[in-house]
């Protein structure tokens, strides 16, 4: 898809706070967050208008009901709600999913005809995990500088480079700019969401499994997944945690 040009925005972004791939980061960096709930919520509204102009929004009401059902089923089990968690269709081949600040979650057409509900449940408390957590907005805090966000957030005269921001992360990819502490973390929250909402967390297992296989056939395909942990890892991990029986420490 071909990029706009977008007006120009001031940028004041110190080197520690920049995303390079899934680097190492001081734990105390890799946590911060400088925007508010409240604020996140508001930064989520203006994501949510940007994408409806960048991407194909899908109304089937069978696809939107599914997933609707499966997660509202979800987050329902969560012990805690900092936004009014919504979901949508998107048209994209791709067997991904992804969510933006304010537990906006987007899901491709493509997961939808490779899963069974199970492993949809997985993958949409993986992403429920991502917005518990507040990935997105700490994501943003590293790429964009704690300093440059702190003059929008603080300032009631910048809306107008806080709806230029929300349009360049849309555009940018900025969307998924996770770590890979912030995926397992992620995991591990779906596998004991699942629990919490009565749903077998198998089916997380075999979507890992499912990705695992096309990997080797399909690599192209799949290249959003260059940014997460190996699968071979995730599977590990999940399977460590079915076999466990400690109870959450990241779901409180």
């Amino acid at each position: 898809m071909a990029k706009k040009k977008l007006p120009s925005v001031s940028f004041v972004v110190f080197g520690a706070f920049l995303i390079s791939g899934c680097a190492s980061l001081n734990p105390f960096i890799e946590d911060l967050n400088i925007i508010s709930v409240p604020q996140e919520r508001a930064l989520s509204s203006e994501m949510s208008r940007s994408l409806k102009t960048e991407m194909k929004i899908v109304g089937d009401v069978t696809a939107v009901n599914r997933v609707n059902t499966i997660g509202n089923r979800l987050v329902g089990a969560l012990p805690r709600k900092n936004f009014d968690y919504r979901f949508a269709v998107v048209d994209d081949p791709t067997p991904n999913a992804f969510t933006i600040a304010g537990g906006a979650i987007y899901v491709h057409t493509g997961l939808l005809k490779m899963t069974s509900d199970e492993e949809l449940a997985g993958v949409l408390a993986h992403e429920i995990g991502h917005a518990y957590e507040r990935h997105p907005t700490k994501g943003i805090t590293r790429a964009y500088g704690a300093k440059f966000l702190e003059t929008l957030v603080l300032n009631p005269n910048e809306q107008n480079k806080v709806k230029t921001l929300a349009l360049q992360m849309v555009q940018q990819s900025v969307l998924n700019k996770y770590t890979r502490s912030d995926e397992r973390e992620a995991d591990e929250i779906a596998f004991y969401l699942l629990k919490r909402a009565n749903m077998p967390a198998g089916g997380l297992l075999s979507f890992f499994q499912k990705l695992q296989s096309l990997q080797g056939k399909q690599p192209a395909f799949l290249a959003f997944l260059n940014t997460h942990p190996p699968t071979s890892e995730r599977i590990a991990h999940i399977e460590e945690l079915m076999r466990s029986e400690t109870p959450s420490t990241v779901l409180n």
